[in-house]
């Protein structure tokens, strides 16, 4: 694949990305092989892994939040792949924006985002918050610092108790519960949107990414 093909699978990847995130946030990067996941999936992941920067302090404090156990992910992503395996191709593997392509690539990030949270004790088995757990884990491993601690704890009692968006009842085919991508992404969003001022970096990606913030807080609220 040429530099300019991948950068525009990237941009596509990145928009149904942006879609995925509206639709239910408004309610060392590690290899997995093709023989995991198809072409498509696999830059599907890698975009997204690259997607969610971190234009608050000097690191990415969410980065891999509860998937830093590489086996148990890559156990979770073999899991995912085999699952949707007898999915039939209805739609044109190019065509990344199809409704039918956009329903299994958000089923496939919920039930991938779901088995990393059970292996890592952040959810309990039918899928939901694992409060307690999530907020012990996150205020040792992940917000370690005094400011960090501080914005996250706020992230934290809003994210924990925000209520979230169900998968449809009517869809009964490869449900997995959308509530840790949602949380996430609140999380996340959260947390960059309160970054204390003298943290914040100051680039013109950081500008976008902070109006797109704001615009979707005043939309929310």
């Amino acid at each position: 694949m040429s530099a300019n093909s991948a950068t525009i699978k990237c941009i596509a990847v990145a928009a149904v990305l942006l879609q995925i995130s509206v639709i239910f946030a408004d309610a060392g990067h590690h290899r997995r092989g093709k023989e995991l996941l198809d072409t498509e999936d696999s830059d599907f992941f890698r975009c997204k892994q690259a997607s969610r920067k971190s234009c608050c302090g000097p690191e990415n404090a969410m980065k891999r939040f509860g998937d830093k156990d590489k086996v148990a992910a890559d156990e979770c992503y073999a899991q995912v792949a085999e699952k949707f395996a007898t999915v039939p191709a209805t739609t044109p593997k190019q065509d990344l924006f199809s409704a039918e392509a956009v329903k299994i690539t958000k089923k496939k990030q919920f039930c991938l985002h779901e088995c990393i949270g059970k292996k890592n004790n952040l959810l309990s088995e039918d899928g939901s918050l694992n409060k307690t757990f999530i907020a012990d884990y996150a205020m040792k491993s992940v917000f370690k610092e005094q400011w960090q601690k501080q914005v996250g704890q706020k992230a934290l009692d809003k994210c924990l108790e925000e209520t979230y968006i169900p998968w449809p009842a009517e869809d009964k085919e490869n449900v997995c519960n959308p509530v840790y991508v949602q949380f996430q992404h609140c999380l996340w969003l959260q947390y960059e949107s309160n970054c204390p001022a003298n943290k914040i970096k100051i680039t013109k990606k950081c500008e976008k990414t902070r109006n797109r913030y704001r615009m979707q807080k005043s939309t929310s609220n």
